[in-house]
């Protein structure tokens, strides 16, 4: 897949990959759901929209697809589902931070490690972060965004639970994921990262009223 990252583009669906290295000629992200079928509906009824998101959207991703059929850009850790105790769906993007990042970087020893990045051309400046060898100690940070659930992010309702209109709705629900972790995480990681997200693209980070 070649995606021109930006500095709010987080997620992306490769539909054209998808396609084009299926087994069955119609869609890799559909043997995959085919395989996990059971656990996406509940005795033959659909799931509601955001259990079902919760639901594929671990497949669409890494490590169960590699490469996914949704993208994460090489500097994100993950994107996460994940189920509040009060029964709220939230989705968390794990940011790894250098410890310059850190009020407290000062108190760090200087023999201890920090991520390695990966050296590798081709991604810059959005390169892979990665876990340092374990000979010594390391100081490895991630922030977390949290990010709610709600009806702004469209998630569709699905209406198969098998077949080519279940991996529709599945293709649908990961995009709308996909849409709206860009448009509500982006600019924040793009800050984190001292980067301007493009003015009046991406909505303000929400706010309680």
């Amino acid at each position: 897949m070649s995606v021109t990252w930006t500095p709010a583009l987080l997620a992306a669906v490769d539909d054209a990959y998808d396609r084009r290295n299926a087994s069955d000629g119609r869609s890799r992200f559909g043997a995959y759901l085919r395989d996990r079928c059971a656990r996406l509906h509940e005795d033959g009824t659909p799931l509601p929209a955001e259990d079902f998101a919760a639901a594929v959207w671990p497949i669409a991703t890494a490590p169960v697809m590699s490469p996914g059929y949704v993208r994460l850009r090489p500097d994100i850790r993950a994107v996460t589902p994940a189920w509040s105790e009060y029964g709220h769906l939230t989705v968390d993007v794990h940011v790894p931070l250098g410890r310059r990042a850190l009020v407290a970087d000062r108190a760090v020893p200087g023999r201890w490690r920090d991520w390695d990045r990966d050296l590798a051309p081709g991604e810059e400046p959005y390169r892979y972060w990665w876990e340092p060898d374990g000979d010594r100690p390391a100081l490895l940070t991630t922030t977390v965004i949290r990010l709610p659930v709600d009806d702004t992010w469209n998630l569709p309702t699905p209406a198969h639970t098998g077949g080519p209109g279940l991996v529709a709705d599945a293709k649908s629900a990961v995009a709308a994921v996909a849409d709206a972790v860009n448009r509500l995480a982006g600019p924040v990681v793009a800050a984190l990262r001292d980067e301007a997200a493009p003015a009046g693209r991406f909505g303000r980070w929400p706010c309680p009223s």
